[in-house]
């Protein structure tokens, strides 16, 4: 369980995320939501103690963060950053066995298991004894992918909920490669091991993944609840400031798109 208590973050005399409050006790596929600027790497840095807020506080499991160890919490929330430059010139081999480190025996047969199950499911085999930082970014983006999926990798005991967080995981991935790592993403939720907490900037991919939704709009969380009672047409033109309808497919299935699309479509056929 994260519980975080009316958490607020600033600099230099700028309120980037004002008082919020945020609870999650169950395995659940959140998707922090809102145009740029809005605070949505902050709020997902503070969740991951990746940041200290300025106010309030956060703990998993009842116990506030400021008392656990860097390596305890590991094993327990993993962190995708944005950017994925690596200092030293380690291999794709070496980045993901990094992520194991912090278990016992490092070299049993379960890592090496898990590792080789990780690796065929991403499609890394290729890449495994590349250097890290003479990757293209789609390429780095799906090893740091496979790292953190790694890191929450338990074996034998029950575990409590982990917690995936991924900051815009989607940058630099061509389509196929996009809907992989939400499949991969979703299935860490539907299979019970744990809640995914992601900043993303596609509205439509939204709607298909998410169970959850925290919409922002300039350091608000103005909308928390489940994507039907979110994802209003409505909410979503005023917060972005432009005019989106939504569409309902045949089969159900629903998308957004610019007002104007359908109006040049039209032109065009004239």
């Amino acid at each position: 369980m994260i519980a975080a208590k009316n958490i607020a973050f600033g600099v230099k005399g700028k309120q980037i995320l004002h008082p919020f409050n945020f609870t999650t006790d169950q395995e659940e596929f959140i998707v922090i939501l809102g145009p740029n600027g809005a605070g949505k790497s902050t709020l997902v840095k503070l969740l991951s103690n990746g940041l200290k807020p300025s106010s309030g506080s956060i703990s998993y499991y009842g116990k506030e963060l400021s008392q656990w160890t860097l390596d305890n919490l590991a094993k327990y929330r993993a962190y995708m950053h944005q950017e994925s430059m690596i200092a030293s010139s380690f291999t794709v081999r070496e980045v993901l066995e990094m992520a194991r480190y912090r278990y016992p025996e490092t070299k049993n047969f379960f890592n090496k298991t898990v590792i080789e199950r990780i690796v065929d499911e991403l499609n890394l085999q290729p890449l495994l004894d590349l250097e890290f930082n003479f990757l293209s970014g789609g390429e780095k983006q799906r090893v740091q992918f496979g790292r953190v999926l790694l890191q929450l990798e338990s074996e034998g005991e029950i575990q409590p909920v982990k917690y995936l967080f991924l900051d815009e995981p989607l940058n630099n991935l061509d389509v196929r490669y996009q809907i992989e790592l939400l499949k991969h993403a979703r299935k860490f939720v539907d299979e019970k091991r744990g809640s995914v907490i992601v900043v993303m900037h596609d509205i439509n991919l939204c709607y298909q993944y998410a169970d959850r939704v925290l919409l922002m709009q300039k350091g608000k969380v103005i909308k928390d609840g489940t994507v039907r009672e979110v994802m209003s047409q409505e909410l979503l033109s005023e917060t972005y400031q432009i005019e989106l309808e939504q569409i309902q497919s045949q089969d159900g299935e629903v998308f957004y798109r610019h007002v104007s699309y359908s109006s040049n479509l039209l032109d065009n056929v004239k």
